[in-house]
């Protein structure tokens, strides 16, 4: 290139300067080079290739127009001559694809030199051109007029003759008509009160903060069926092709949940309120063939409402259509500032999504100097937009060419989206009136995928647990069915334990149809007591002592228990009980009895509640049974496994580790508690009784892995309760067990998918395909099921599916529901998305419930039980840190009563709420930061939050130590274990940061330093250093 002198500098327009914007956050993306490329069967002539193109850079101002910068000023000015030079080089025929987007990538530079380029590649199956243009001097219209005047320019020079004269007569650039007054009060209108955010897909991923530009393109010829779907839509609603194409991509953006908002509880449904922009060809009428940048860009803004018909959506998309050719004089470049920009993104405020309708299909083959030249696609790599629909459409086919954003969108994704835009214009043209929304939006794809993996059915051998085991029972009543440290139980004993409780139940007056509370640790006892109970036909409640005694007390009235079990050394306090059966040498085998039918309640448990009382879930016996009887065919139980026992028993996992080996004939190991936190422990019990079966939470593995990484080899594990981490996963695998990640509520019994993780553990780890006998759906904020990858709330049907909530109607309104092709669902509250291969990957929750260390807690309620406090006027409740690993509840108290009410506020908490949800740091300050919305602004608060545990490491004042050797101990372990210096014999344990598995491992710390045992409730009791020595010191 020879750049020489020309006219003088001008400031340059905002339309071009906001085409260089993103050449500034992305120095040397390709984003504004445009390239076509033609290949012939033969050779070329190089030297007629150079004249053509001088003829051409001669003729048109605009391709010798240049830009540079100064004071980050973008100017522009006209080169009075200026020679580009064609480039020479070979291609290979394998990677043809490959040498020209690599040419068409390479940037300009905005220095004052020429913004085009020519090359012309050689090769053995004939010669390529590539032209590759900036679009501040060229735009897509551009590239037909030139190829017609650069092959009459080439044919004429190659053959010696003339030039045609046309071909000679200079081009002045045509200057940017300014817009009018009236076109932008319209464009104002049609923007005003946009709601950027609204506009971003369920699918995909969050922008990048720092952008990359980075493209990917796919292409799909449309199908017969859907072409000759547009032509019947066409003269049905009497609307040209491009119309019924942009409704149709209108309608698959909203079905994908562009411009939908997420519905408020009992709102109707709102439209999708869409915006997509489109360029127009703004070429006055005197230079129709004017080469150049001649496009504007307008914002299309039409509501797509799901509840009416398709012919609804092109009344409505032709009237916005033609508007906007009407008044295209606007760059969108102007209506910028009439829009607020939400987070400071890089990207327009505007739209996320283009659609560009090319007629006749673009740049068709055409003949160059005797020989075919047919047109190559060439890509520079890169995308302004998240996604682009080009309609490339002639007589004989409709070529649809989506280009997207890769650091947003995945090539699967798009490659969906492709399939379900044909299939929804099949279904729109054999629609009869259905509401859009009904419409179905999947690929065949999709629904191959997704009715796969919900194949489930199977049938259920077992009718109730109870009866199984007392199968197994009377097949071998002098096999071992429970096996500890101390004693080993045989079946016979566990049956004639579960027949004396029958027996004290009747008498007590229990029936068919009650509840018994059930309340002991987990051993032999506790599992005839199970039995007993439902000979009765009555359904357990389990609870756990360690509970406050008002949460026991809340549970037992909800309930209407109509008995309580518990076992010797258990107190709950104010509650008669009755004594729990003991195992004893004696054995009984099944007699004929009455036992429960399927549909029955099998058990009542209690979880978190949104209202600051717990909920309890009934649960059937049907699916308690498909669970037990699925888990027994995936883990390959049977007698020779021994199956541990280790959770507490008020969590409703500890039910499969229970029931899997009485029903499968295997050994039940009951764990001690301190081996839920001792790997050591736990490895040790683990070999002595050849277990050969596990389960535990995410957060507990977490705690015994590296103990257990010897043992676990050739075992079965189960991990599920919380979100498996990928480098959990890796190191579980590792060890050579085989590991299942195993997902599901309470309300759909225990685990409602499952899928095995092999080695390498996969780097996002999904919760694998549904269990037997369930069916599973993504949904939408108005319950429609959601195709592969979009992010939706996870569904669950089938046999698992709870009886419902215990005395709640309205609750199991909200939460339960009936699908028309699923059946009766239940609401997880979970972000879920079907993945390509038919699995699950949970995003997280989708309302204020999380879990926290394998806990399920919700917010409001601990926040409900805070604001019970007389001097606090509102409480907020945050999650700092990784709620999988570090994480601690922080509570914000609204309160004028000073610091001192974080103590008294924590002590109303814990007569209230599991150890588990305590908050581990109270904050009382004058008033809640609160948003724009008047809505306690929760991000500030976790900012807050995070912040105060870094201040927690802070340097303690200086004071003298304690001279009681017990309380200086204490101190020490208190400041390493909640990693804080500022400790006194005061300091609250759990108001500063700790939590109960910290105060797991603070009793190991103080039984190894003093040889005291101690149990995890000691703490809760006595808090602080003080008052925690002067216990150790009583029992020395």
């Amino acid at each position: 290139m020879q750049p020489q002198t020309g006219t003088a500098r001008q400031e340059a327009t905002l339309k071009e300067k906001s085409l260089r914007v993103l050449e500034t956050l992305v120095p040397g993306t390709p984003a504004n080079n445009i390239s076509f490329a033609f290949a012939v069967p033969g050779l070329l002539d190089p030297d007629a290739a150079q004249a053509a193109l001088d003829l051409l850079v001669r003729r048109y101002q605009i391709l010798r127009t240049v830009f540079d910068e100064a004071d980050g000023e973008l100017r522009k000015r006209l080169l009075e001559t200026v020679r580009v030079m064609v480039e020479t080089d070979e291609y290979d025929p394998q990677d043809v694809s490959a040498t020209l987007d690599a040419y068409a990538a390479r940037p300009f530079p905005v220095d004052g030199s020429p913004l085009l380029r020519l090359g012309l590649f050689r090769g053995p199956q004939g010669d390529i051109v590539c032209l590759v243009v900036h679009h501040l001097v060229f735009d897509t219209v551009s590239t037909s007029i030139f190829v017609e005047e650069f092959t009459q320019a080439y044919e004429a020079l190659r053959a010696g003759a003339a030039v045609p004269g046309a071909l000679l007569v200079p081009v002045p650039a045509t200057p940017e008509v300014a817009p009018r007054d009236t076109s932008l009060d319209y464009w104002r209108a049609q923007v005003r009160d946009v709601d950027s955010d609204a506009l971003n897909l369920w699918c995909g991923r969050p922008d990048l903060a720092q952008p990359t530009l980075t493209g990917g393109q796919l292409s799909r010829l449309l199908s017969a069926q859907a072409r000759e779907g547009i032509r019947r839509l066409e003269k049905r609603l009497r609307a040209p092709e491009a119309v019924i194409m942009l409704a149709a991509y209108g309608l698959l953006l909203a079905r994908h949940g562009a411009g939908l908002a997420v519905p408020l509880a009992d709102e109707p449904a709102r439209p999708a309120d869409l915006v997509i922009g489109t360029p127009v060809n703004v070429r006055p009428p005197d230079a129709p063939r004017a080469i150049g940048y001649h496009i504007n860009t307008v914002p299309l803004r039409f509501q797509v409402d799901l509840e009416r018909e398709f012919a609804d959506l092109v009344a409505r998309a032709r009237g916005v259509f033609f508007e906007a050719l009407a008044r295209a004089d606007v760059p969108v470049d102007h209506l910028l500032p009439e829009v607020s920009r939400v987070g400071g993104g890089w990207r327009t405020t505007l739209f996320r999504h283009m659609f560009n309708y090319v007629p006749a299909g673009g740049l068709q083959p055409f003949d160059l100097d005797g020989m075919r030249a047919t047109p190559i696609g060439v890509e520079n790599g890169a995308s302004k937009f998240d996604l682009e629909f080009f309609i490339l459409s002639t007589a004989e086919a409709v070529r649809v060419r989506a280009v997207y954003y890769a650091e947003v969108l995945d090539r699967d994704e798009v490659e969906l989206m492709l399939e379900r835009y044909d299939a929804l214009l099949v279904a729109l043209a054999d629609d009869d009136g259905t509401a859009m929304g009904e419409l179905d939006v999947f690929a065949p794809r999709d629904r191959a995928a997704i009715d796969a993996a919900n194949d489930t059915a199977a049938p259920v051998e077992l009718a109730t647990v109870l009866e199984a085991v007392a199968v197994r029972v009377a097949a071998g009543p002098d096999l071992v069915a429970c096996r500890d440290d101390e004693r080993t139980v045989t079946r016979g004993q566990l049956w004639h334990a579960a027949e004396r409780t029958r027996a004290a139940l009747a008498g007590h007056g229990v029936s068919a149809g009650d509840v018994v509370a059930l309340a002991a640790p987990r051993g032999p006892e506790l599992a005839a007591a199970v039995l007993g109970v439902w000979l009765a036909g009555a359904a357990y409640l389990p609870l756990d002592p360690d509970h406050p005694a008002a949460r026991i007390a809340y549970q037992l009235a909800d309930a209407q228990a109509r008995a309580v079990l518990v076992a010797p050394g258990v107190s709950l306090p104010d509650v008669p009980v009755l004594p729990m059966v003991a195992c004893t040498d004696e054995a009984a085998v099944p007699r004929q009895a009455v036992l429960p039918a399927a549909a029955e309640c099998a058990y009542l448990i209690y979880t978190s509640g949104s209202t600051g009382r717990p909920k309890g879930t009934r649960i059937s016996h049907r699916s308690l049974g498909n669970l037990v009887q699925y888990f027994a065919g995936q883990l390959d139980a049977g007698p020779d496994d021994a199956t541990l026992w280790l959770t507490t028993f008020a969590f409703d996992i500890s039910a499969l580790e229970l029931f899997l080996p009485l029903v499968t004939g295997g050994r039940l190991v009951p764990a001690p508690d301190e081996t839920r936190t001792d790997g050591a422990a736990l490895a040790a019990l683990v070999q002595r009784h050849g277990v050969t079966i596990l389960q535990a939470t995410p957060t507990s593995w977490r705690l015994i892995v590296d103990d257990l990484a010897g043992t676990l080899g050739g075992r079965r594990v189960l991990c599920g309760g919380e979100p498996l981490p990928a480098p959990l996963a890796a190191r579980l695998a590792g060890t050579g067990c085989r590991l299942w990640n195993v997902y599901g509520p309470t309300e759909t019994t225990i685990w409602s998918t499952s899928g095995e993780i092999g080695t390498p553990a996969p780097e996002v780890v999904d919760i694998g395909r549904p269990i037997a006998n369930t069916e599973i759906f993504v949904a939408d904020p108005y319950g429609r099921a959601l195709p592969i990858g979009l992010r939706g709330e996870l569904c669950i049907a089938g046999d698992g599916v709870a009886l419902g909530y215990h005395e709640r109607p309205e609750l199991n309104a909200r939460r339960f529901g009936d699908h028309p092709e699923y059946g009766r669902f239940y609401r997880t509250g979970d972000v879920a998305r079907w993945r390509i291969d038919g699995t699950l990957e949970v995003l997280g929750r989708g309302d204020r419930q999380i879990k926290l260390r394998g806990n399920r807690i919700e917010l409001s309620e601990v926040e409900a039980v805070l604001a019970d406090h007389p001097e606090v006027k509102a409480a907020s409740v945050v999650v700092a840190g990784d709620p999988g690993a570090d994480g601690i509840l922080v509570a914000f108290l609204e309160s004028a009563a000073g610091p001192d009410l974080a103590e008294h506020a924590w002590r109303l908490a814990a007569e209230r709420l599991p150890r588990s949800w305590m908050p581990q740091d109270v904050v009382v300050m004058d008033a809640l930061p609160s948003n724009v919305n008047g809505k306690v602004d929760t991000l500030a608060l976790t900012r807050l939050a995070q912040q105060g545990r870094v201040r927690g490491d802070v340097t303690a004042p200086a004071s003298q130590e304690p001279a009681d050797e017990t309380i200086r101990l204490l101190l020490t372990l208190w400041r390493e274990l909640l990693e804080r210096a500022d400790v006194t014999p005061d300091t609250h344990f759990f108001v500063s940061g700790g939590h109960s598995l910290l105060a797991a491992q603070l009793v190991q710390r103080i039984e190894g330093a003093t040889g005291v045992r101690l149990k995890l409730a000691d703490v809760f009791v006595n808090p602080s250093p003080a008052e925690l020595a002067a216990l150790l010191r009583g029992k020395k």
